[in-house]
């Protein structure tokens, strides 16, 4: 679950890897979770897997009860190798953190759901701004979703609008019933306007779909 109103800290892991090392990274990925799930480590709400269709990125979208407790698993005996392995089986490997500035729904609600179900699309936005512009940008960015969201859009779910930790980062999540209503959307006014100006505000920034290949809640209840 993606919430405006949650206080999770989103760390989220952009693999750039080889289509011949994909499976072995997601792998590797989900060997970390099971360590997780089998040792119930205290700081873990959820993982999510998403490979690219459009370039040879993978990401995992995690969740965590605050940012300091991210960095526990490079502590463990059980995961400090698998994570190093993982770093090995990519080409390049950054992670960055964020709190959720916004979520717009289609529905109106205050939430999207990250689901393996099949099916949707997803659209990670990995945007860098010059540190001063970060608040406009999230402010271009949420005018965007409305747009969207008024226009009622064929296929689209929401997005998420992410603020970085650090000021010159910033990350979108979106949610479609497709690609070819994501790219429908994209071609029509007042949308595409807005995505040529977000596109030209940002000093660096990949977008790319992705399908979510597998979602990991981690239930440290029981």
């Amino acid at each position: 679950m993606i919430s405006s109103r949650g206080k999770v800290a989103t760390g989220i892991n952009v693999f750039t890897v080889l289509p011949d090392r994909q499976k072995a990274l997601l792998d590797t990925l989900g060997a970390i979770n099971h360590e997780i799930l089998v040792h119930k480590f205290p700081m873990n709400i959820s993982s999510n897997f998403h490979c690219a269709i459009d370039a040879p990125v993978i990401i995992n979208y995690n969740q965590y009860t605050d940012r300091e407790s991210g960095q526990y698993l490079r502590t463990r005996s059980e995961t400090a190798p698998l994570l190093k392995r993982s770093h090995e089986l990519s080409e390049k490997h950054e992670i960055r953190w964020y709190e959720v500035s916004n979520v717009i729904a289609a529905d109106g609600g205050y939430h999207i759901e990250i689901s393996d179900a099949g099916g949707a699309l997803a659209v990670i936005g990995i945007f860098t701004v010059e540190p001063g512009k970060q608040g406009e940008f999230l402010a271009l960015l949420e005018r965007y979703g409305q747009a969207l969201r008024s226009a009622k859009a064929r296929g689209f779910i929401g997005l998420a609008v992410h603020r970085g930790y650090h000021a010159a980062h910033v990350a979108t999540y979106e949610q479609w019933a497709s690609a070819d209503a994501y790219r429908h959307a994209m071609q029509a006014s007042p949308t595409a306007g807005l995505l040529t100006e977000i596109r030209e505000t940002v000093t660096a920034g990949e977008l790319h779909h992705y399908d979510v290949v597998a979602v990991t809640r981690f239930d440290l209840t029981s």
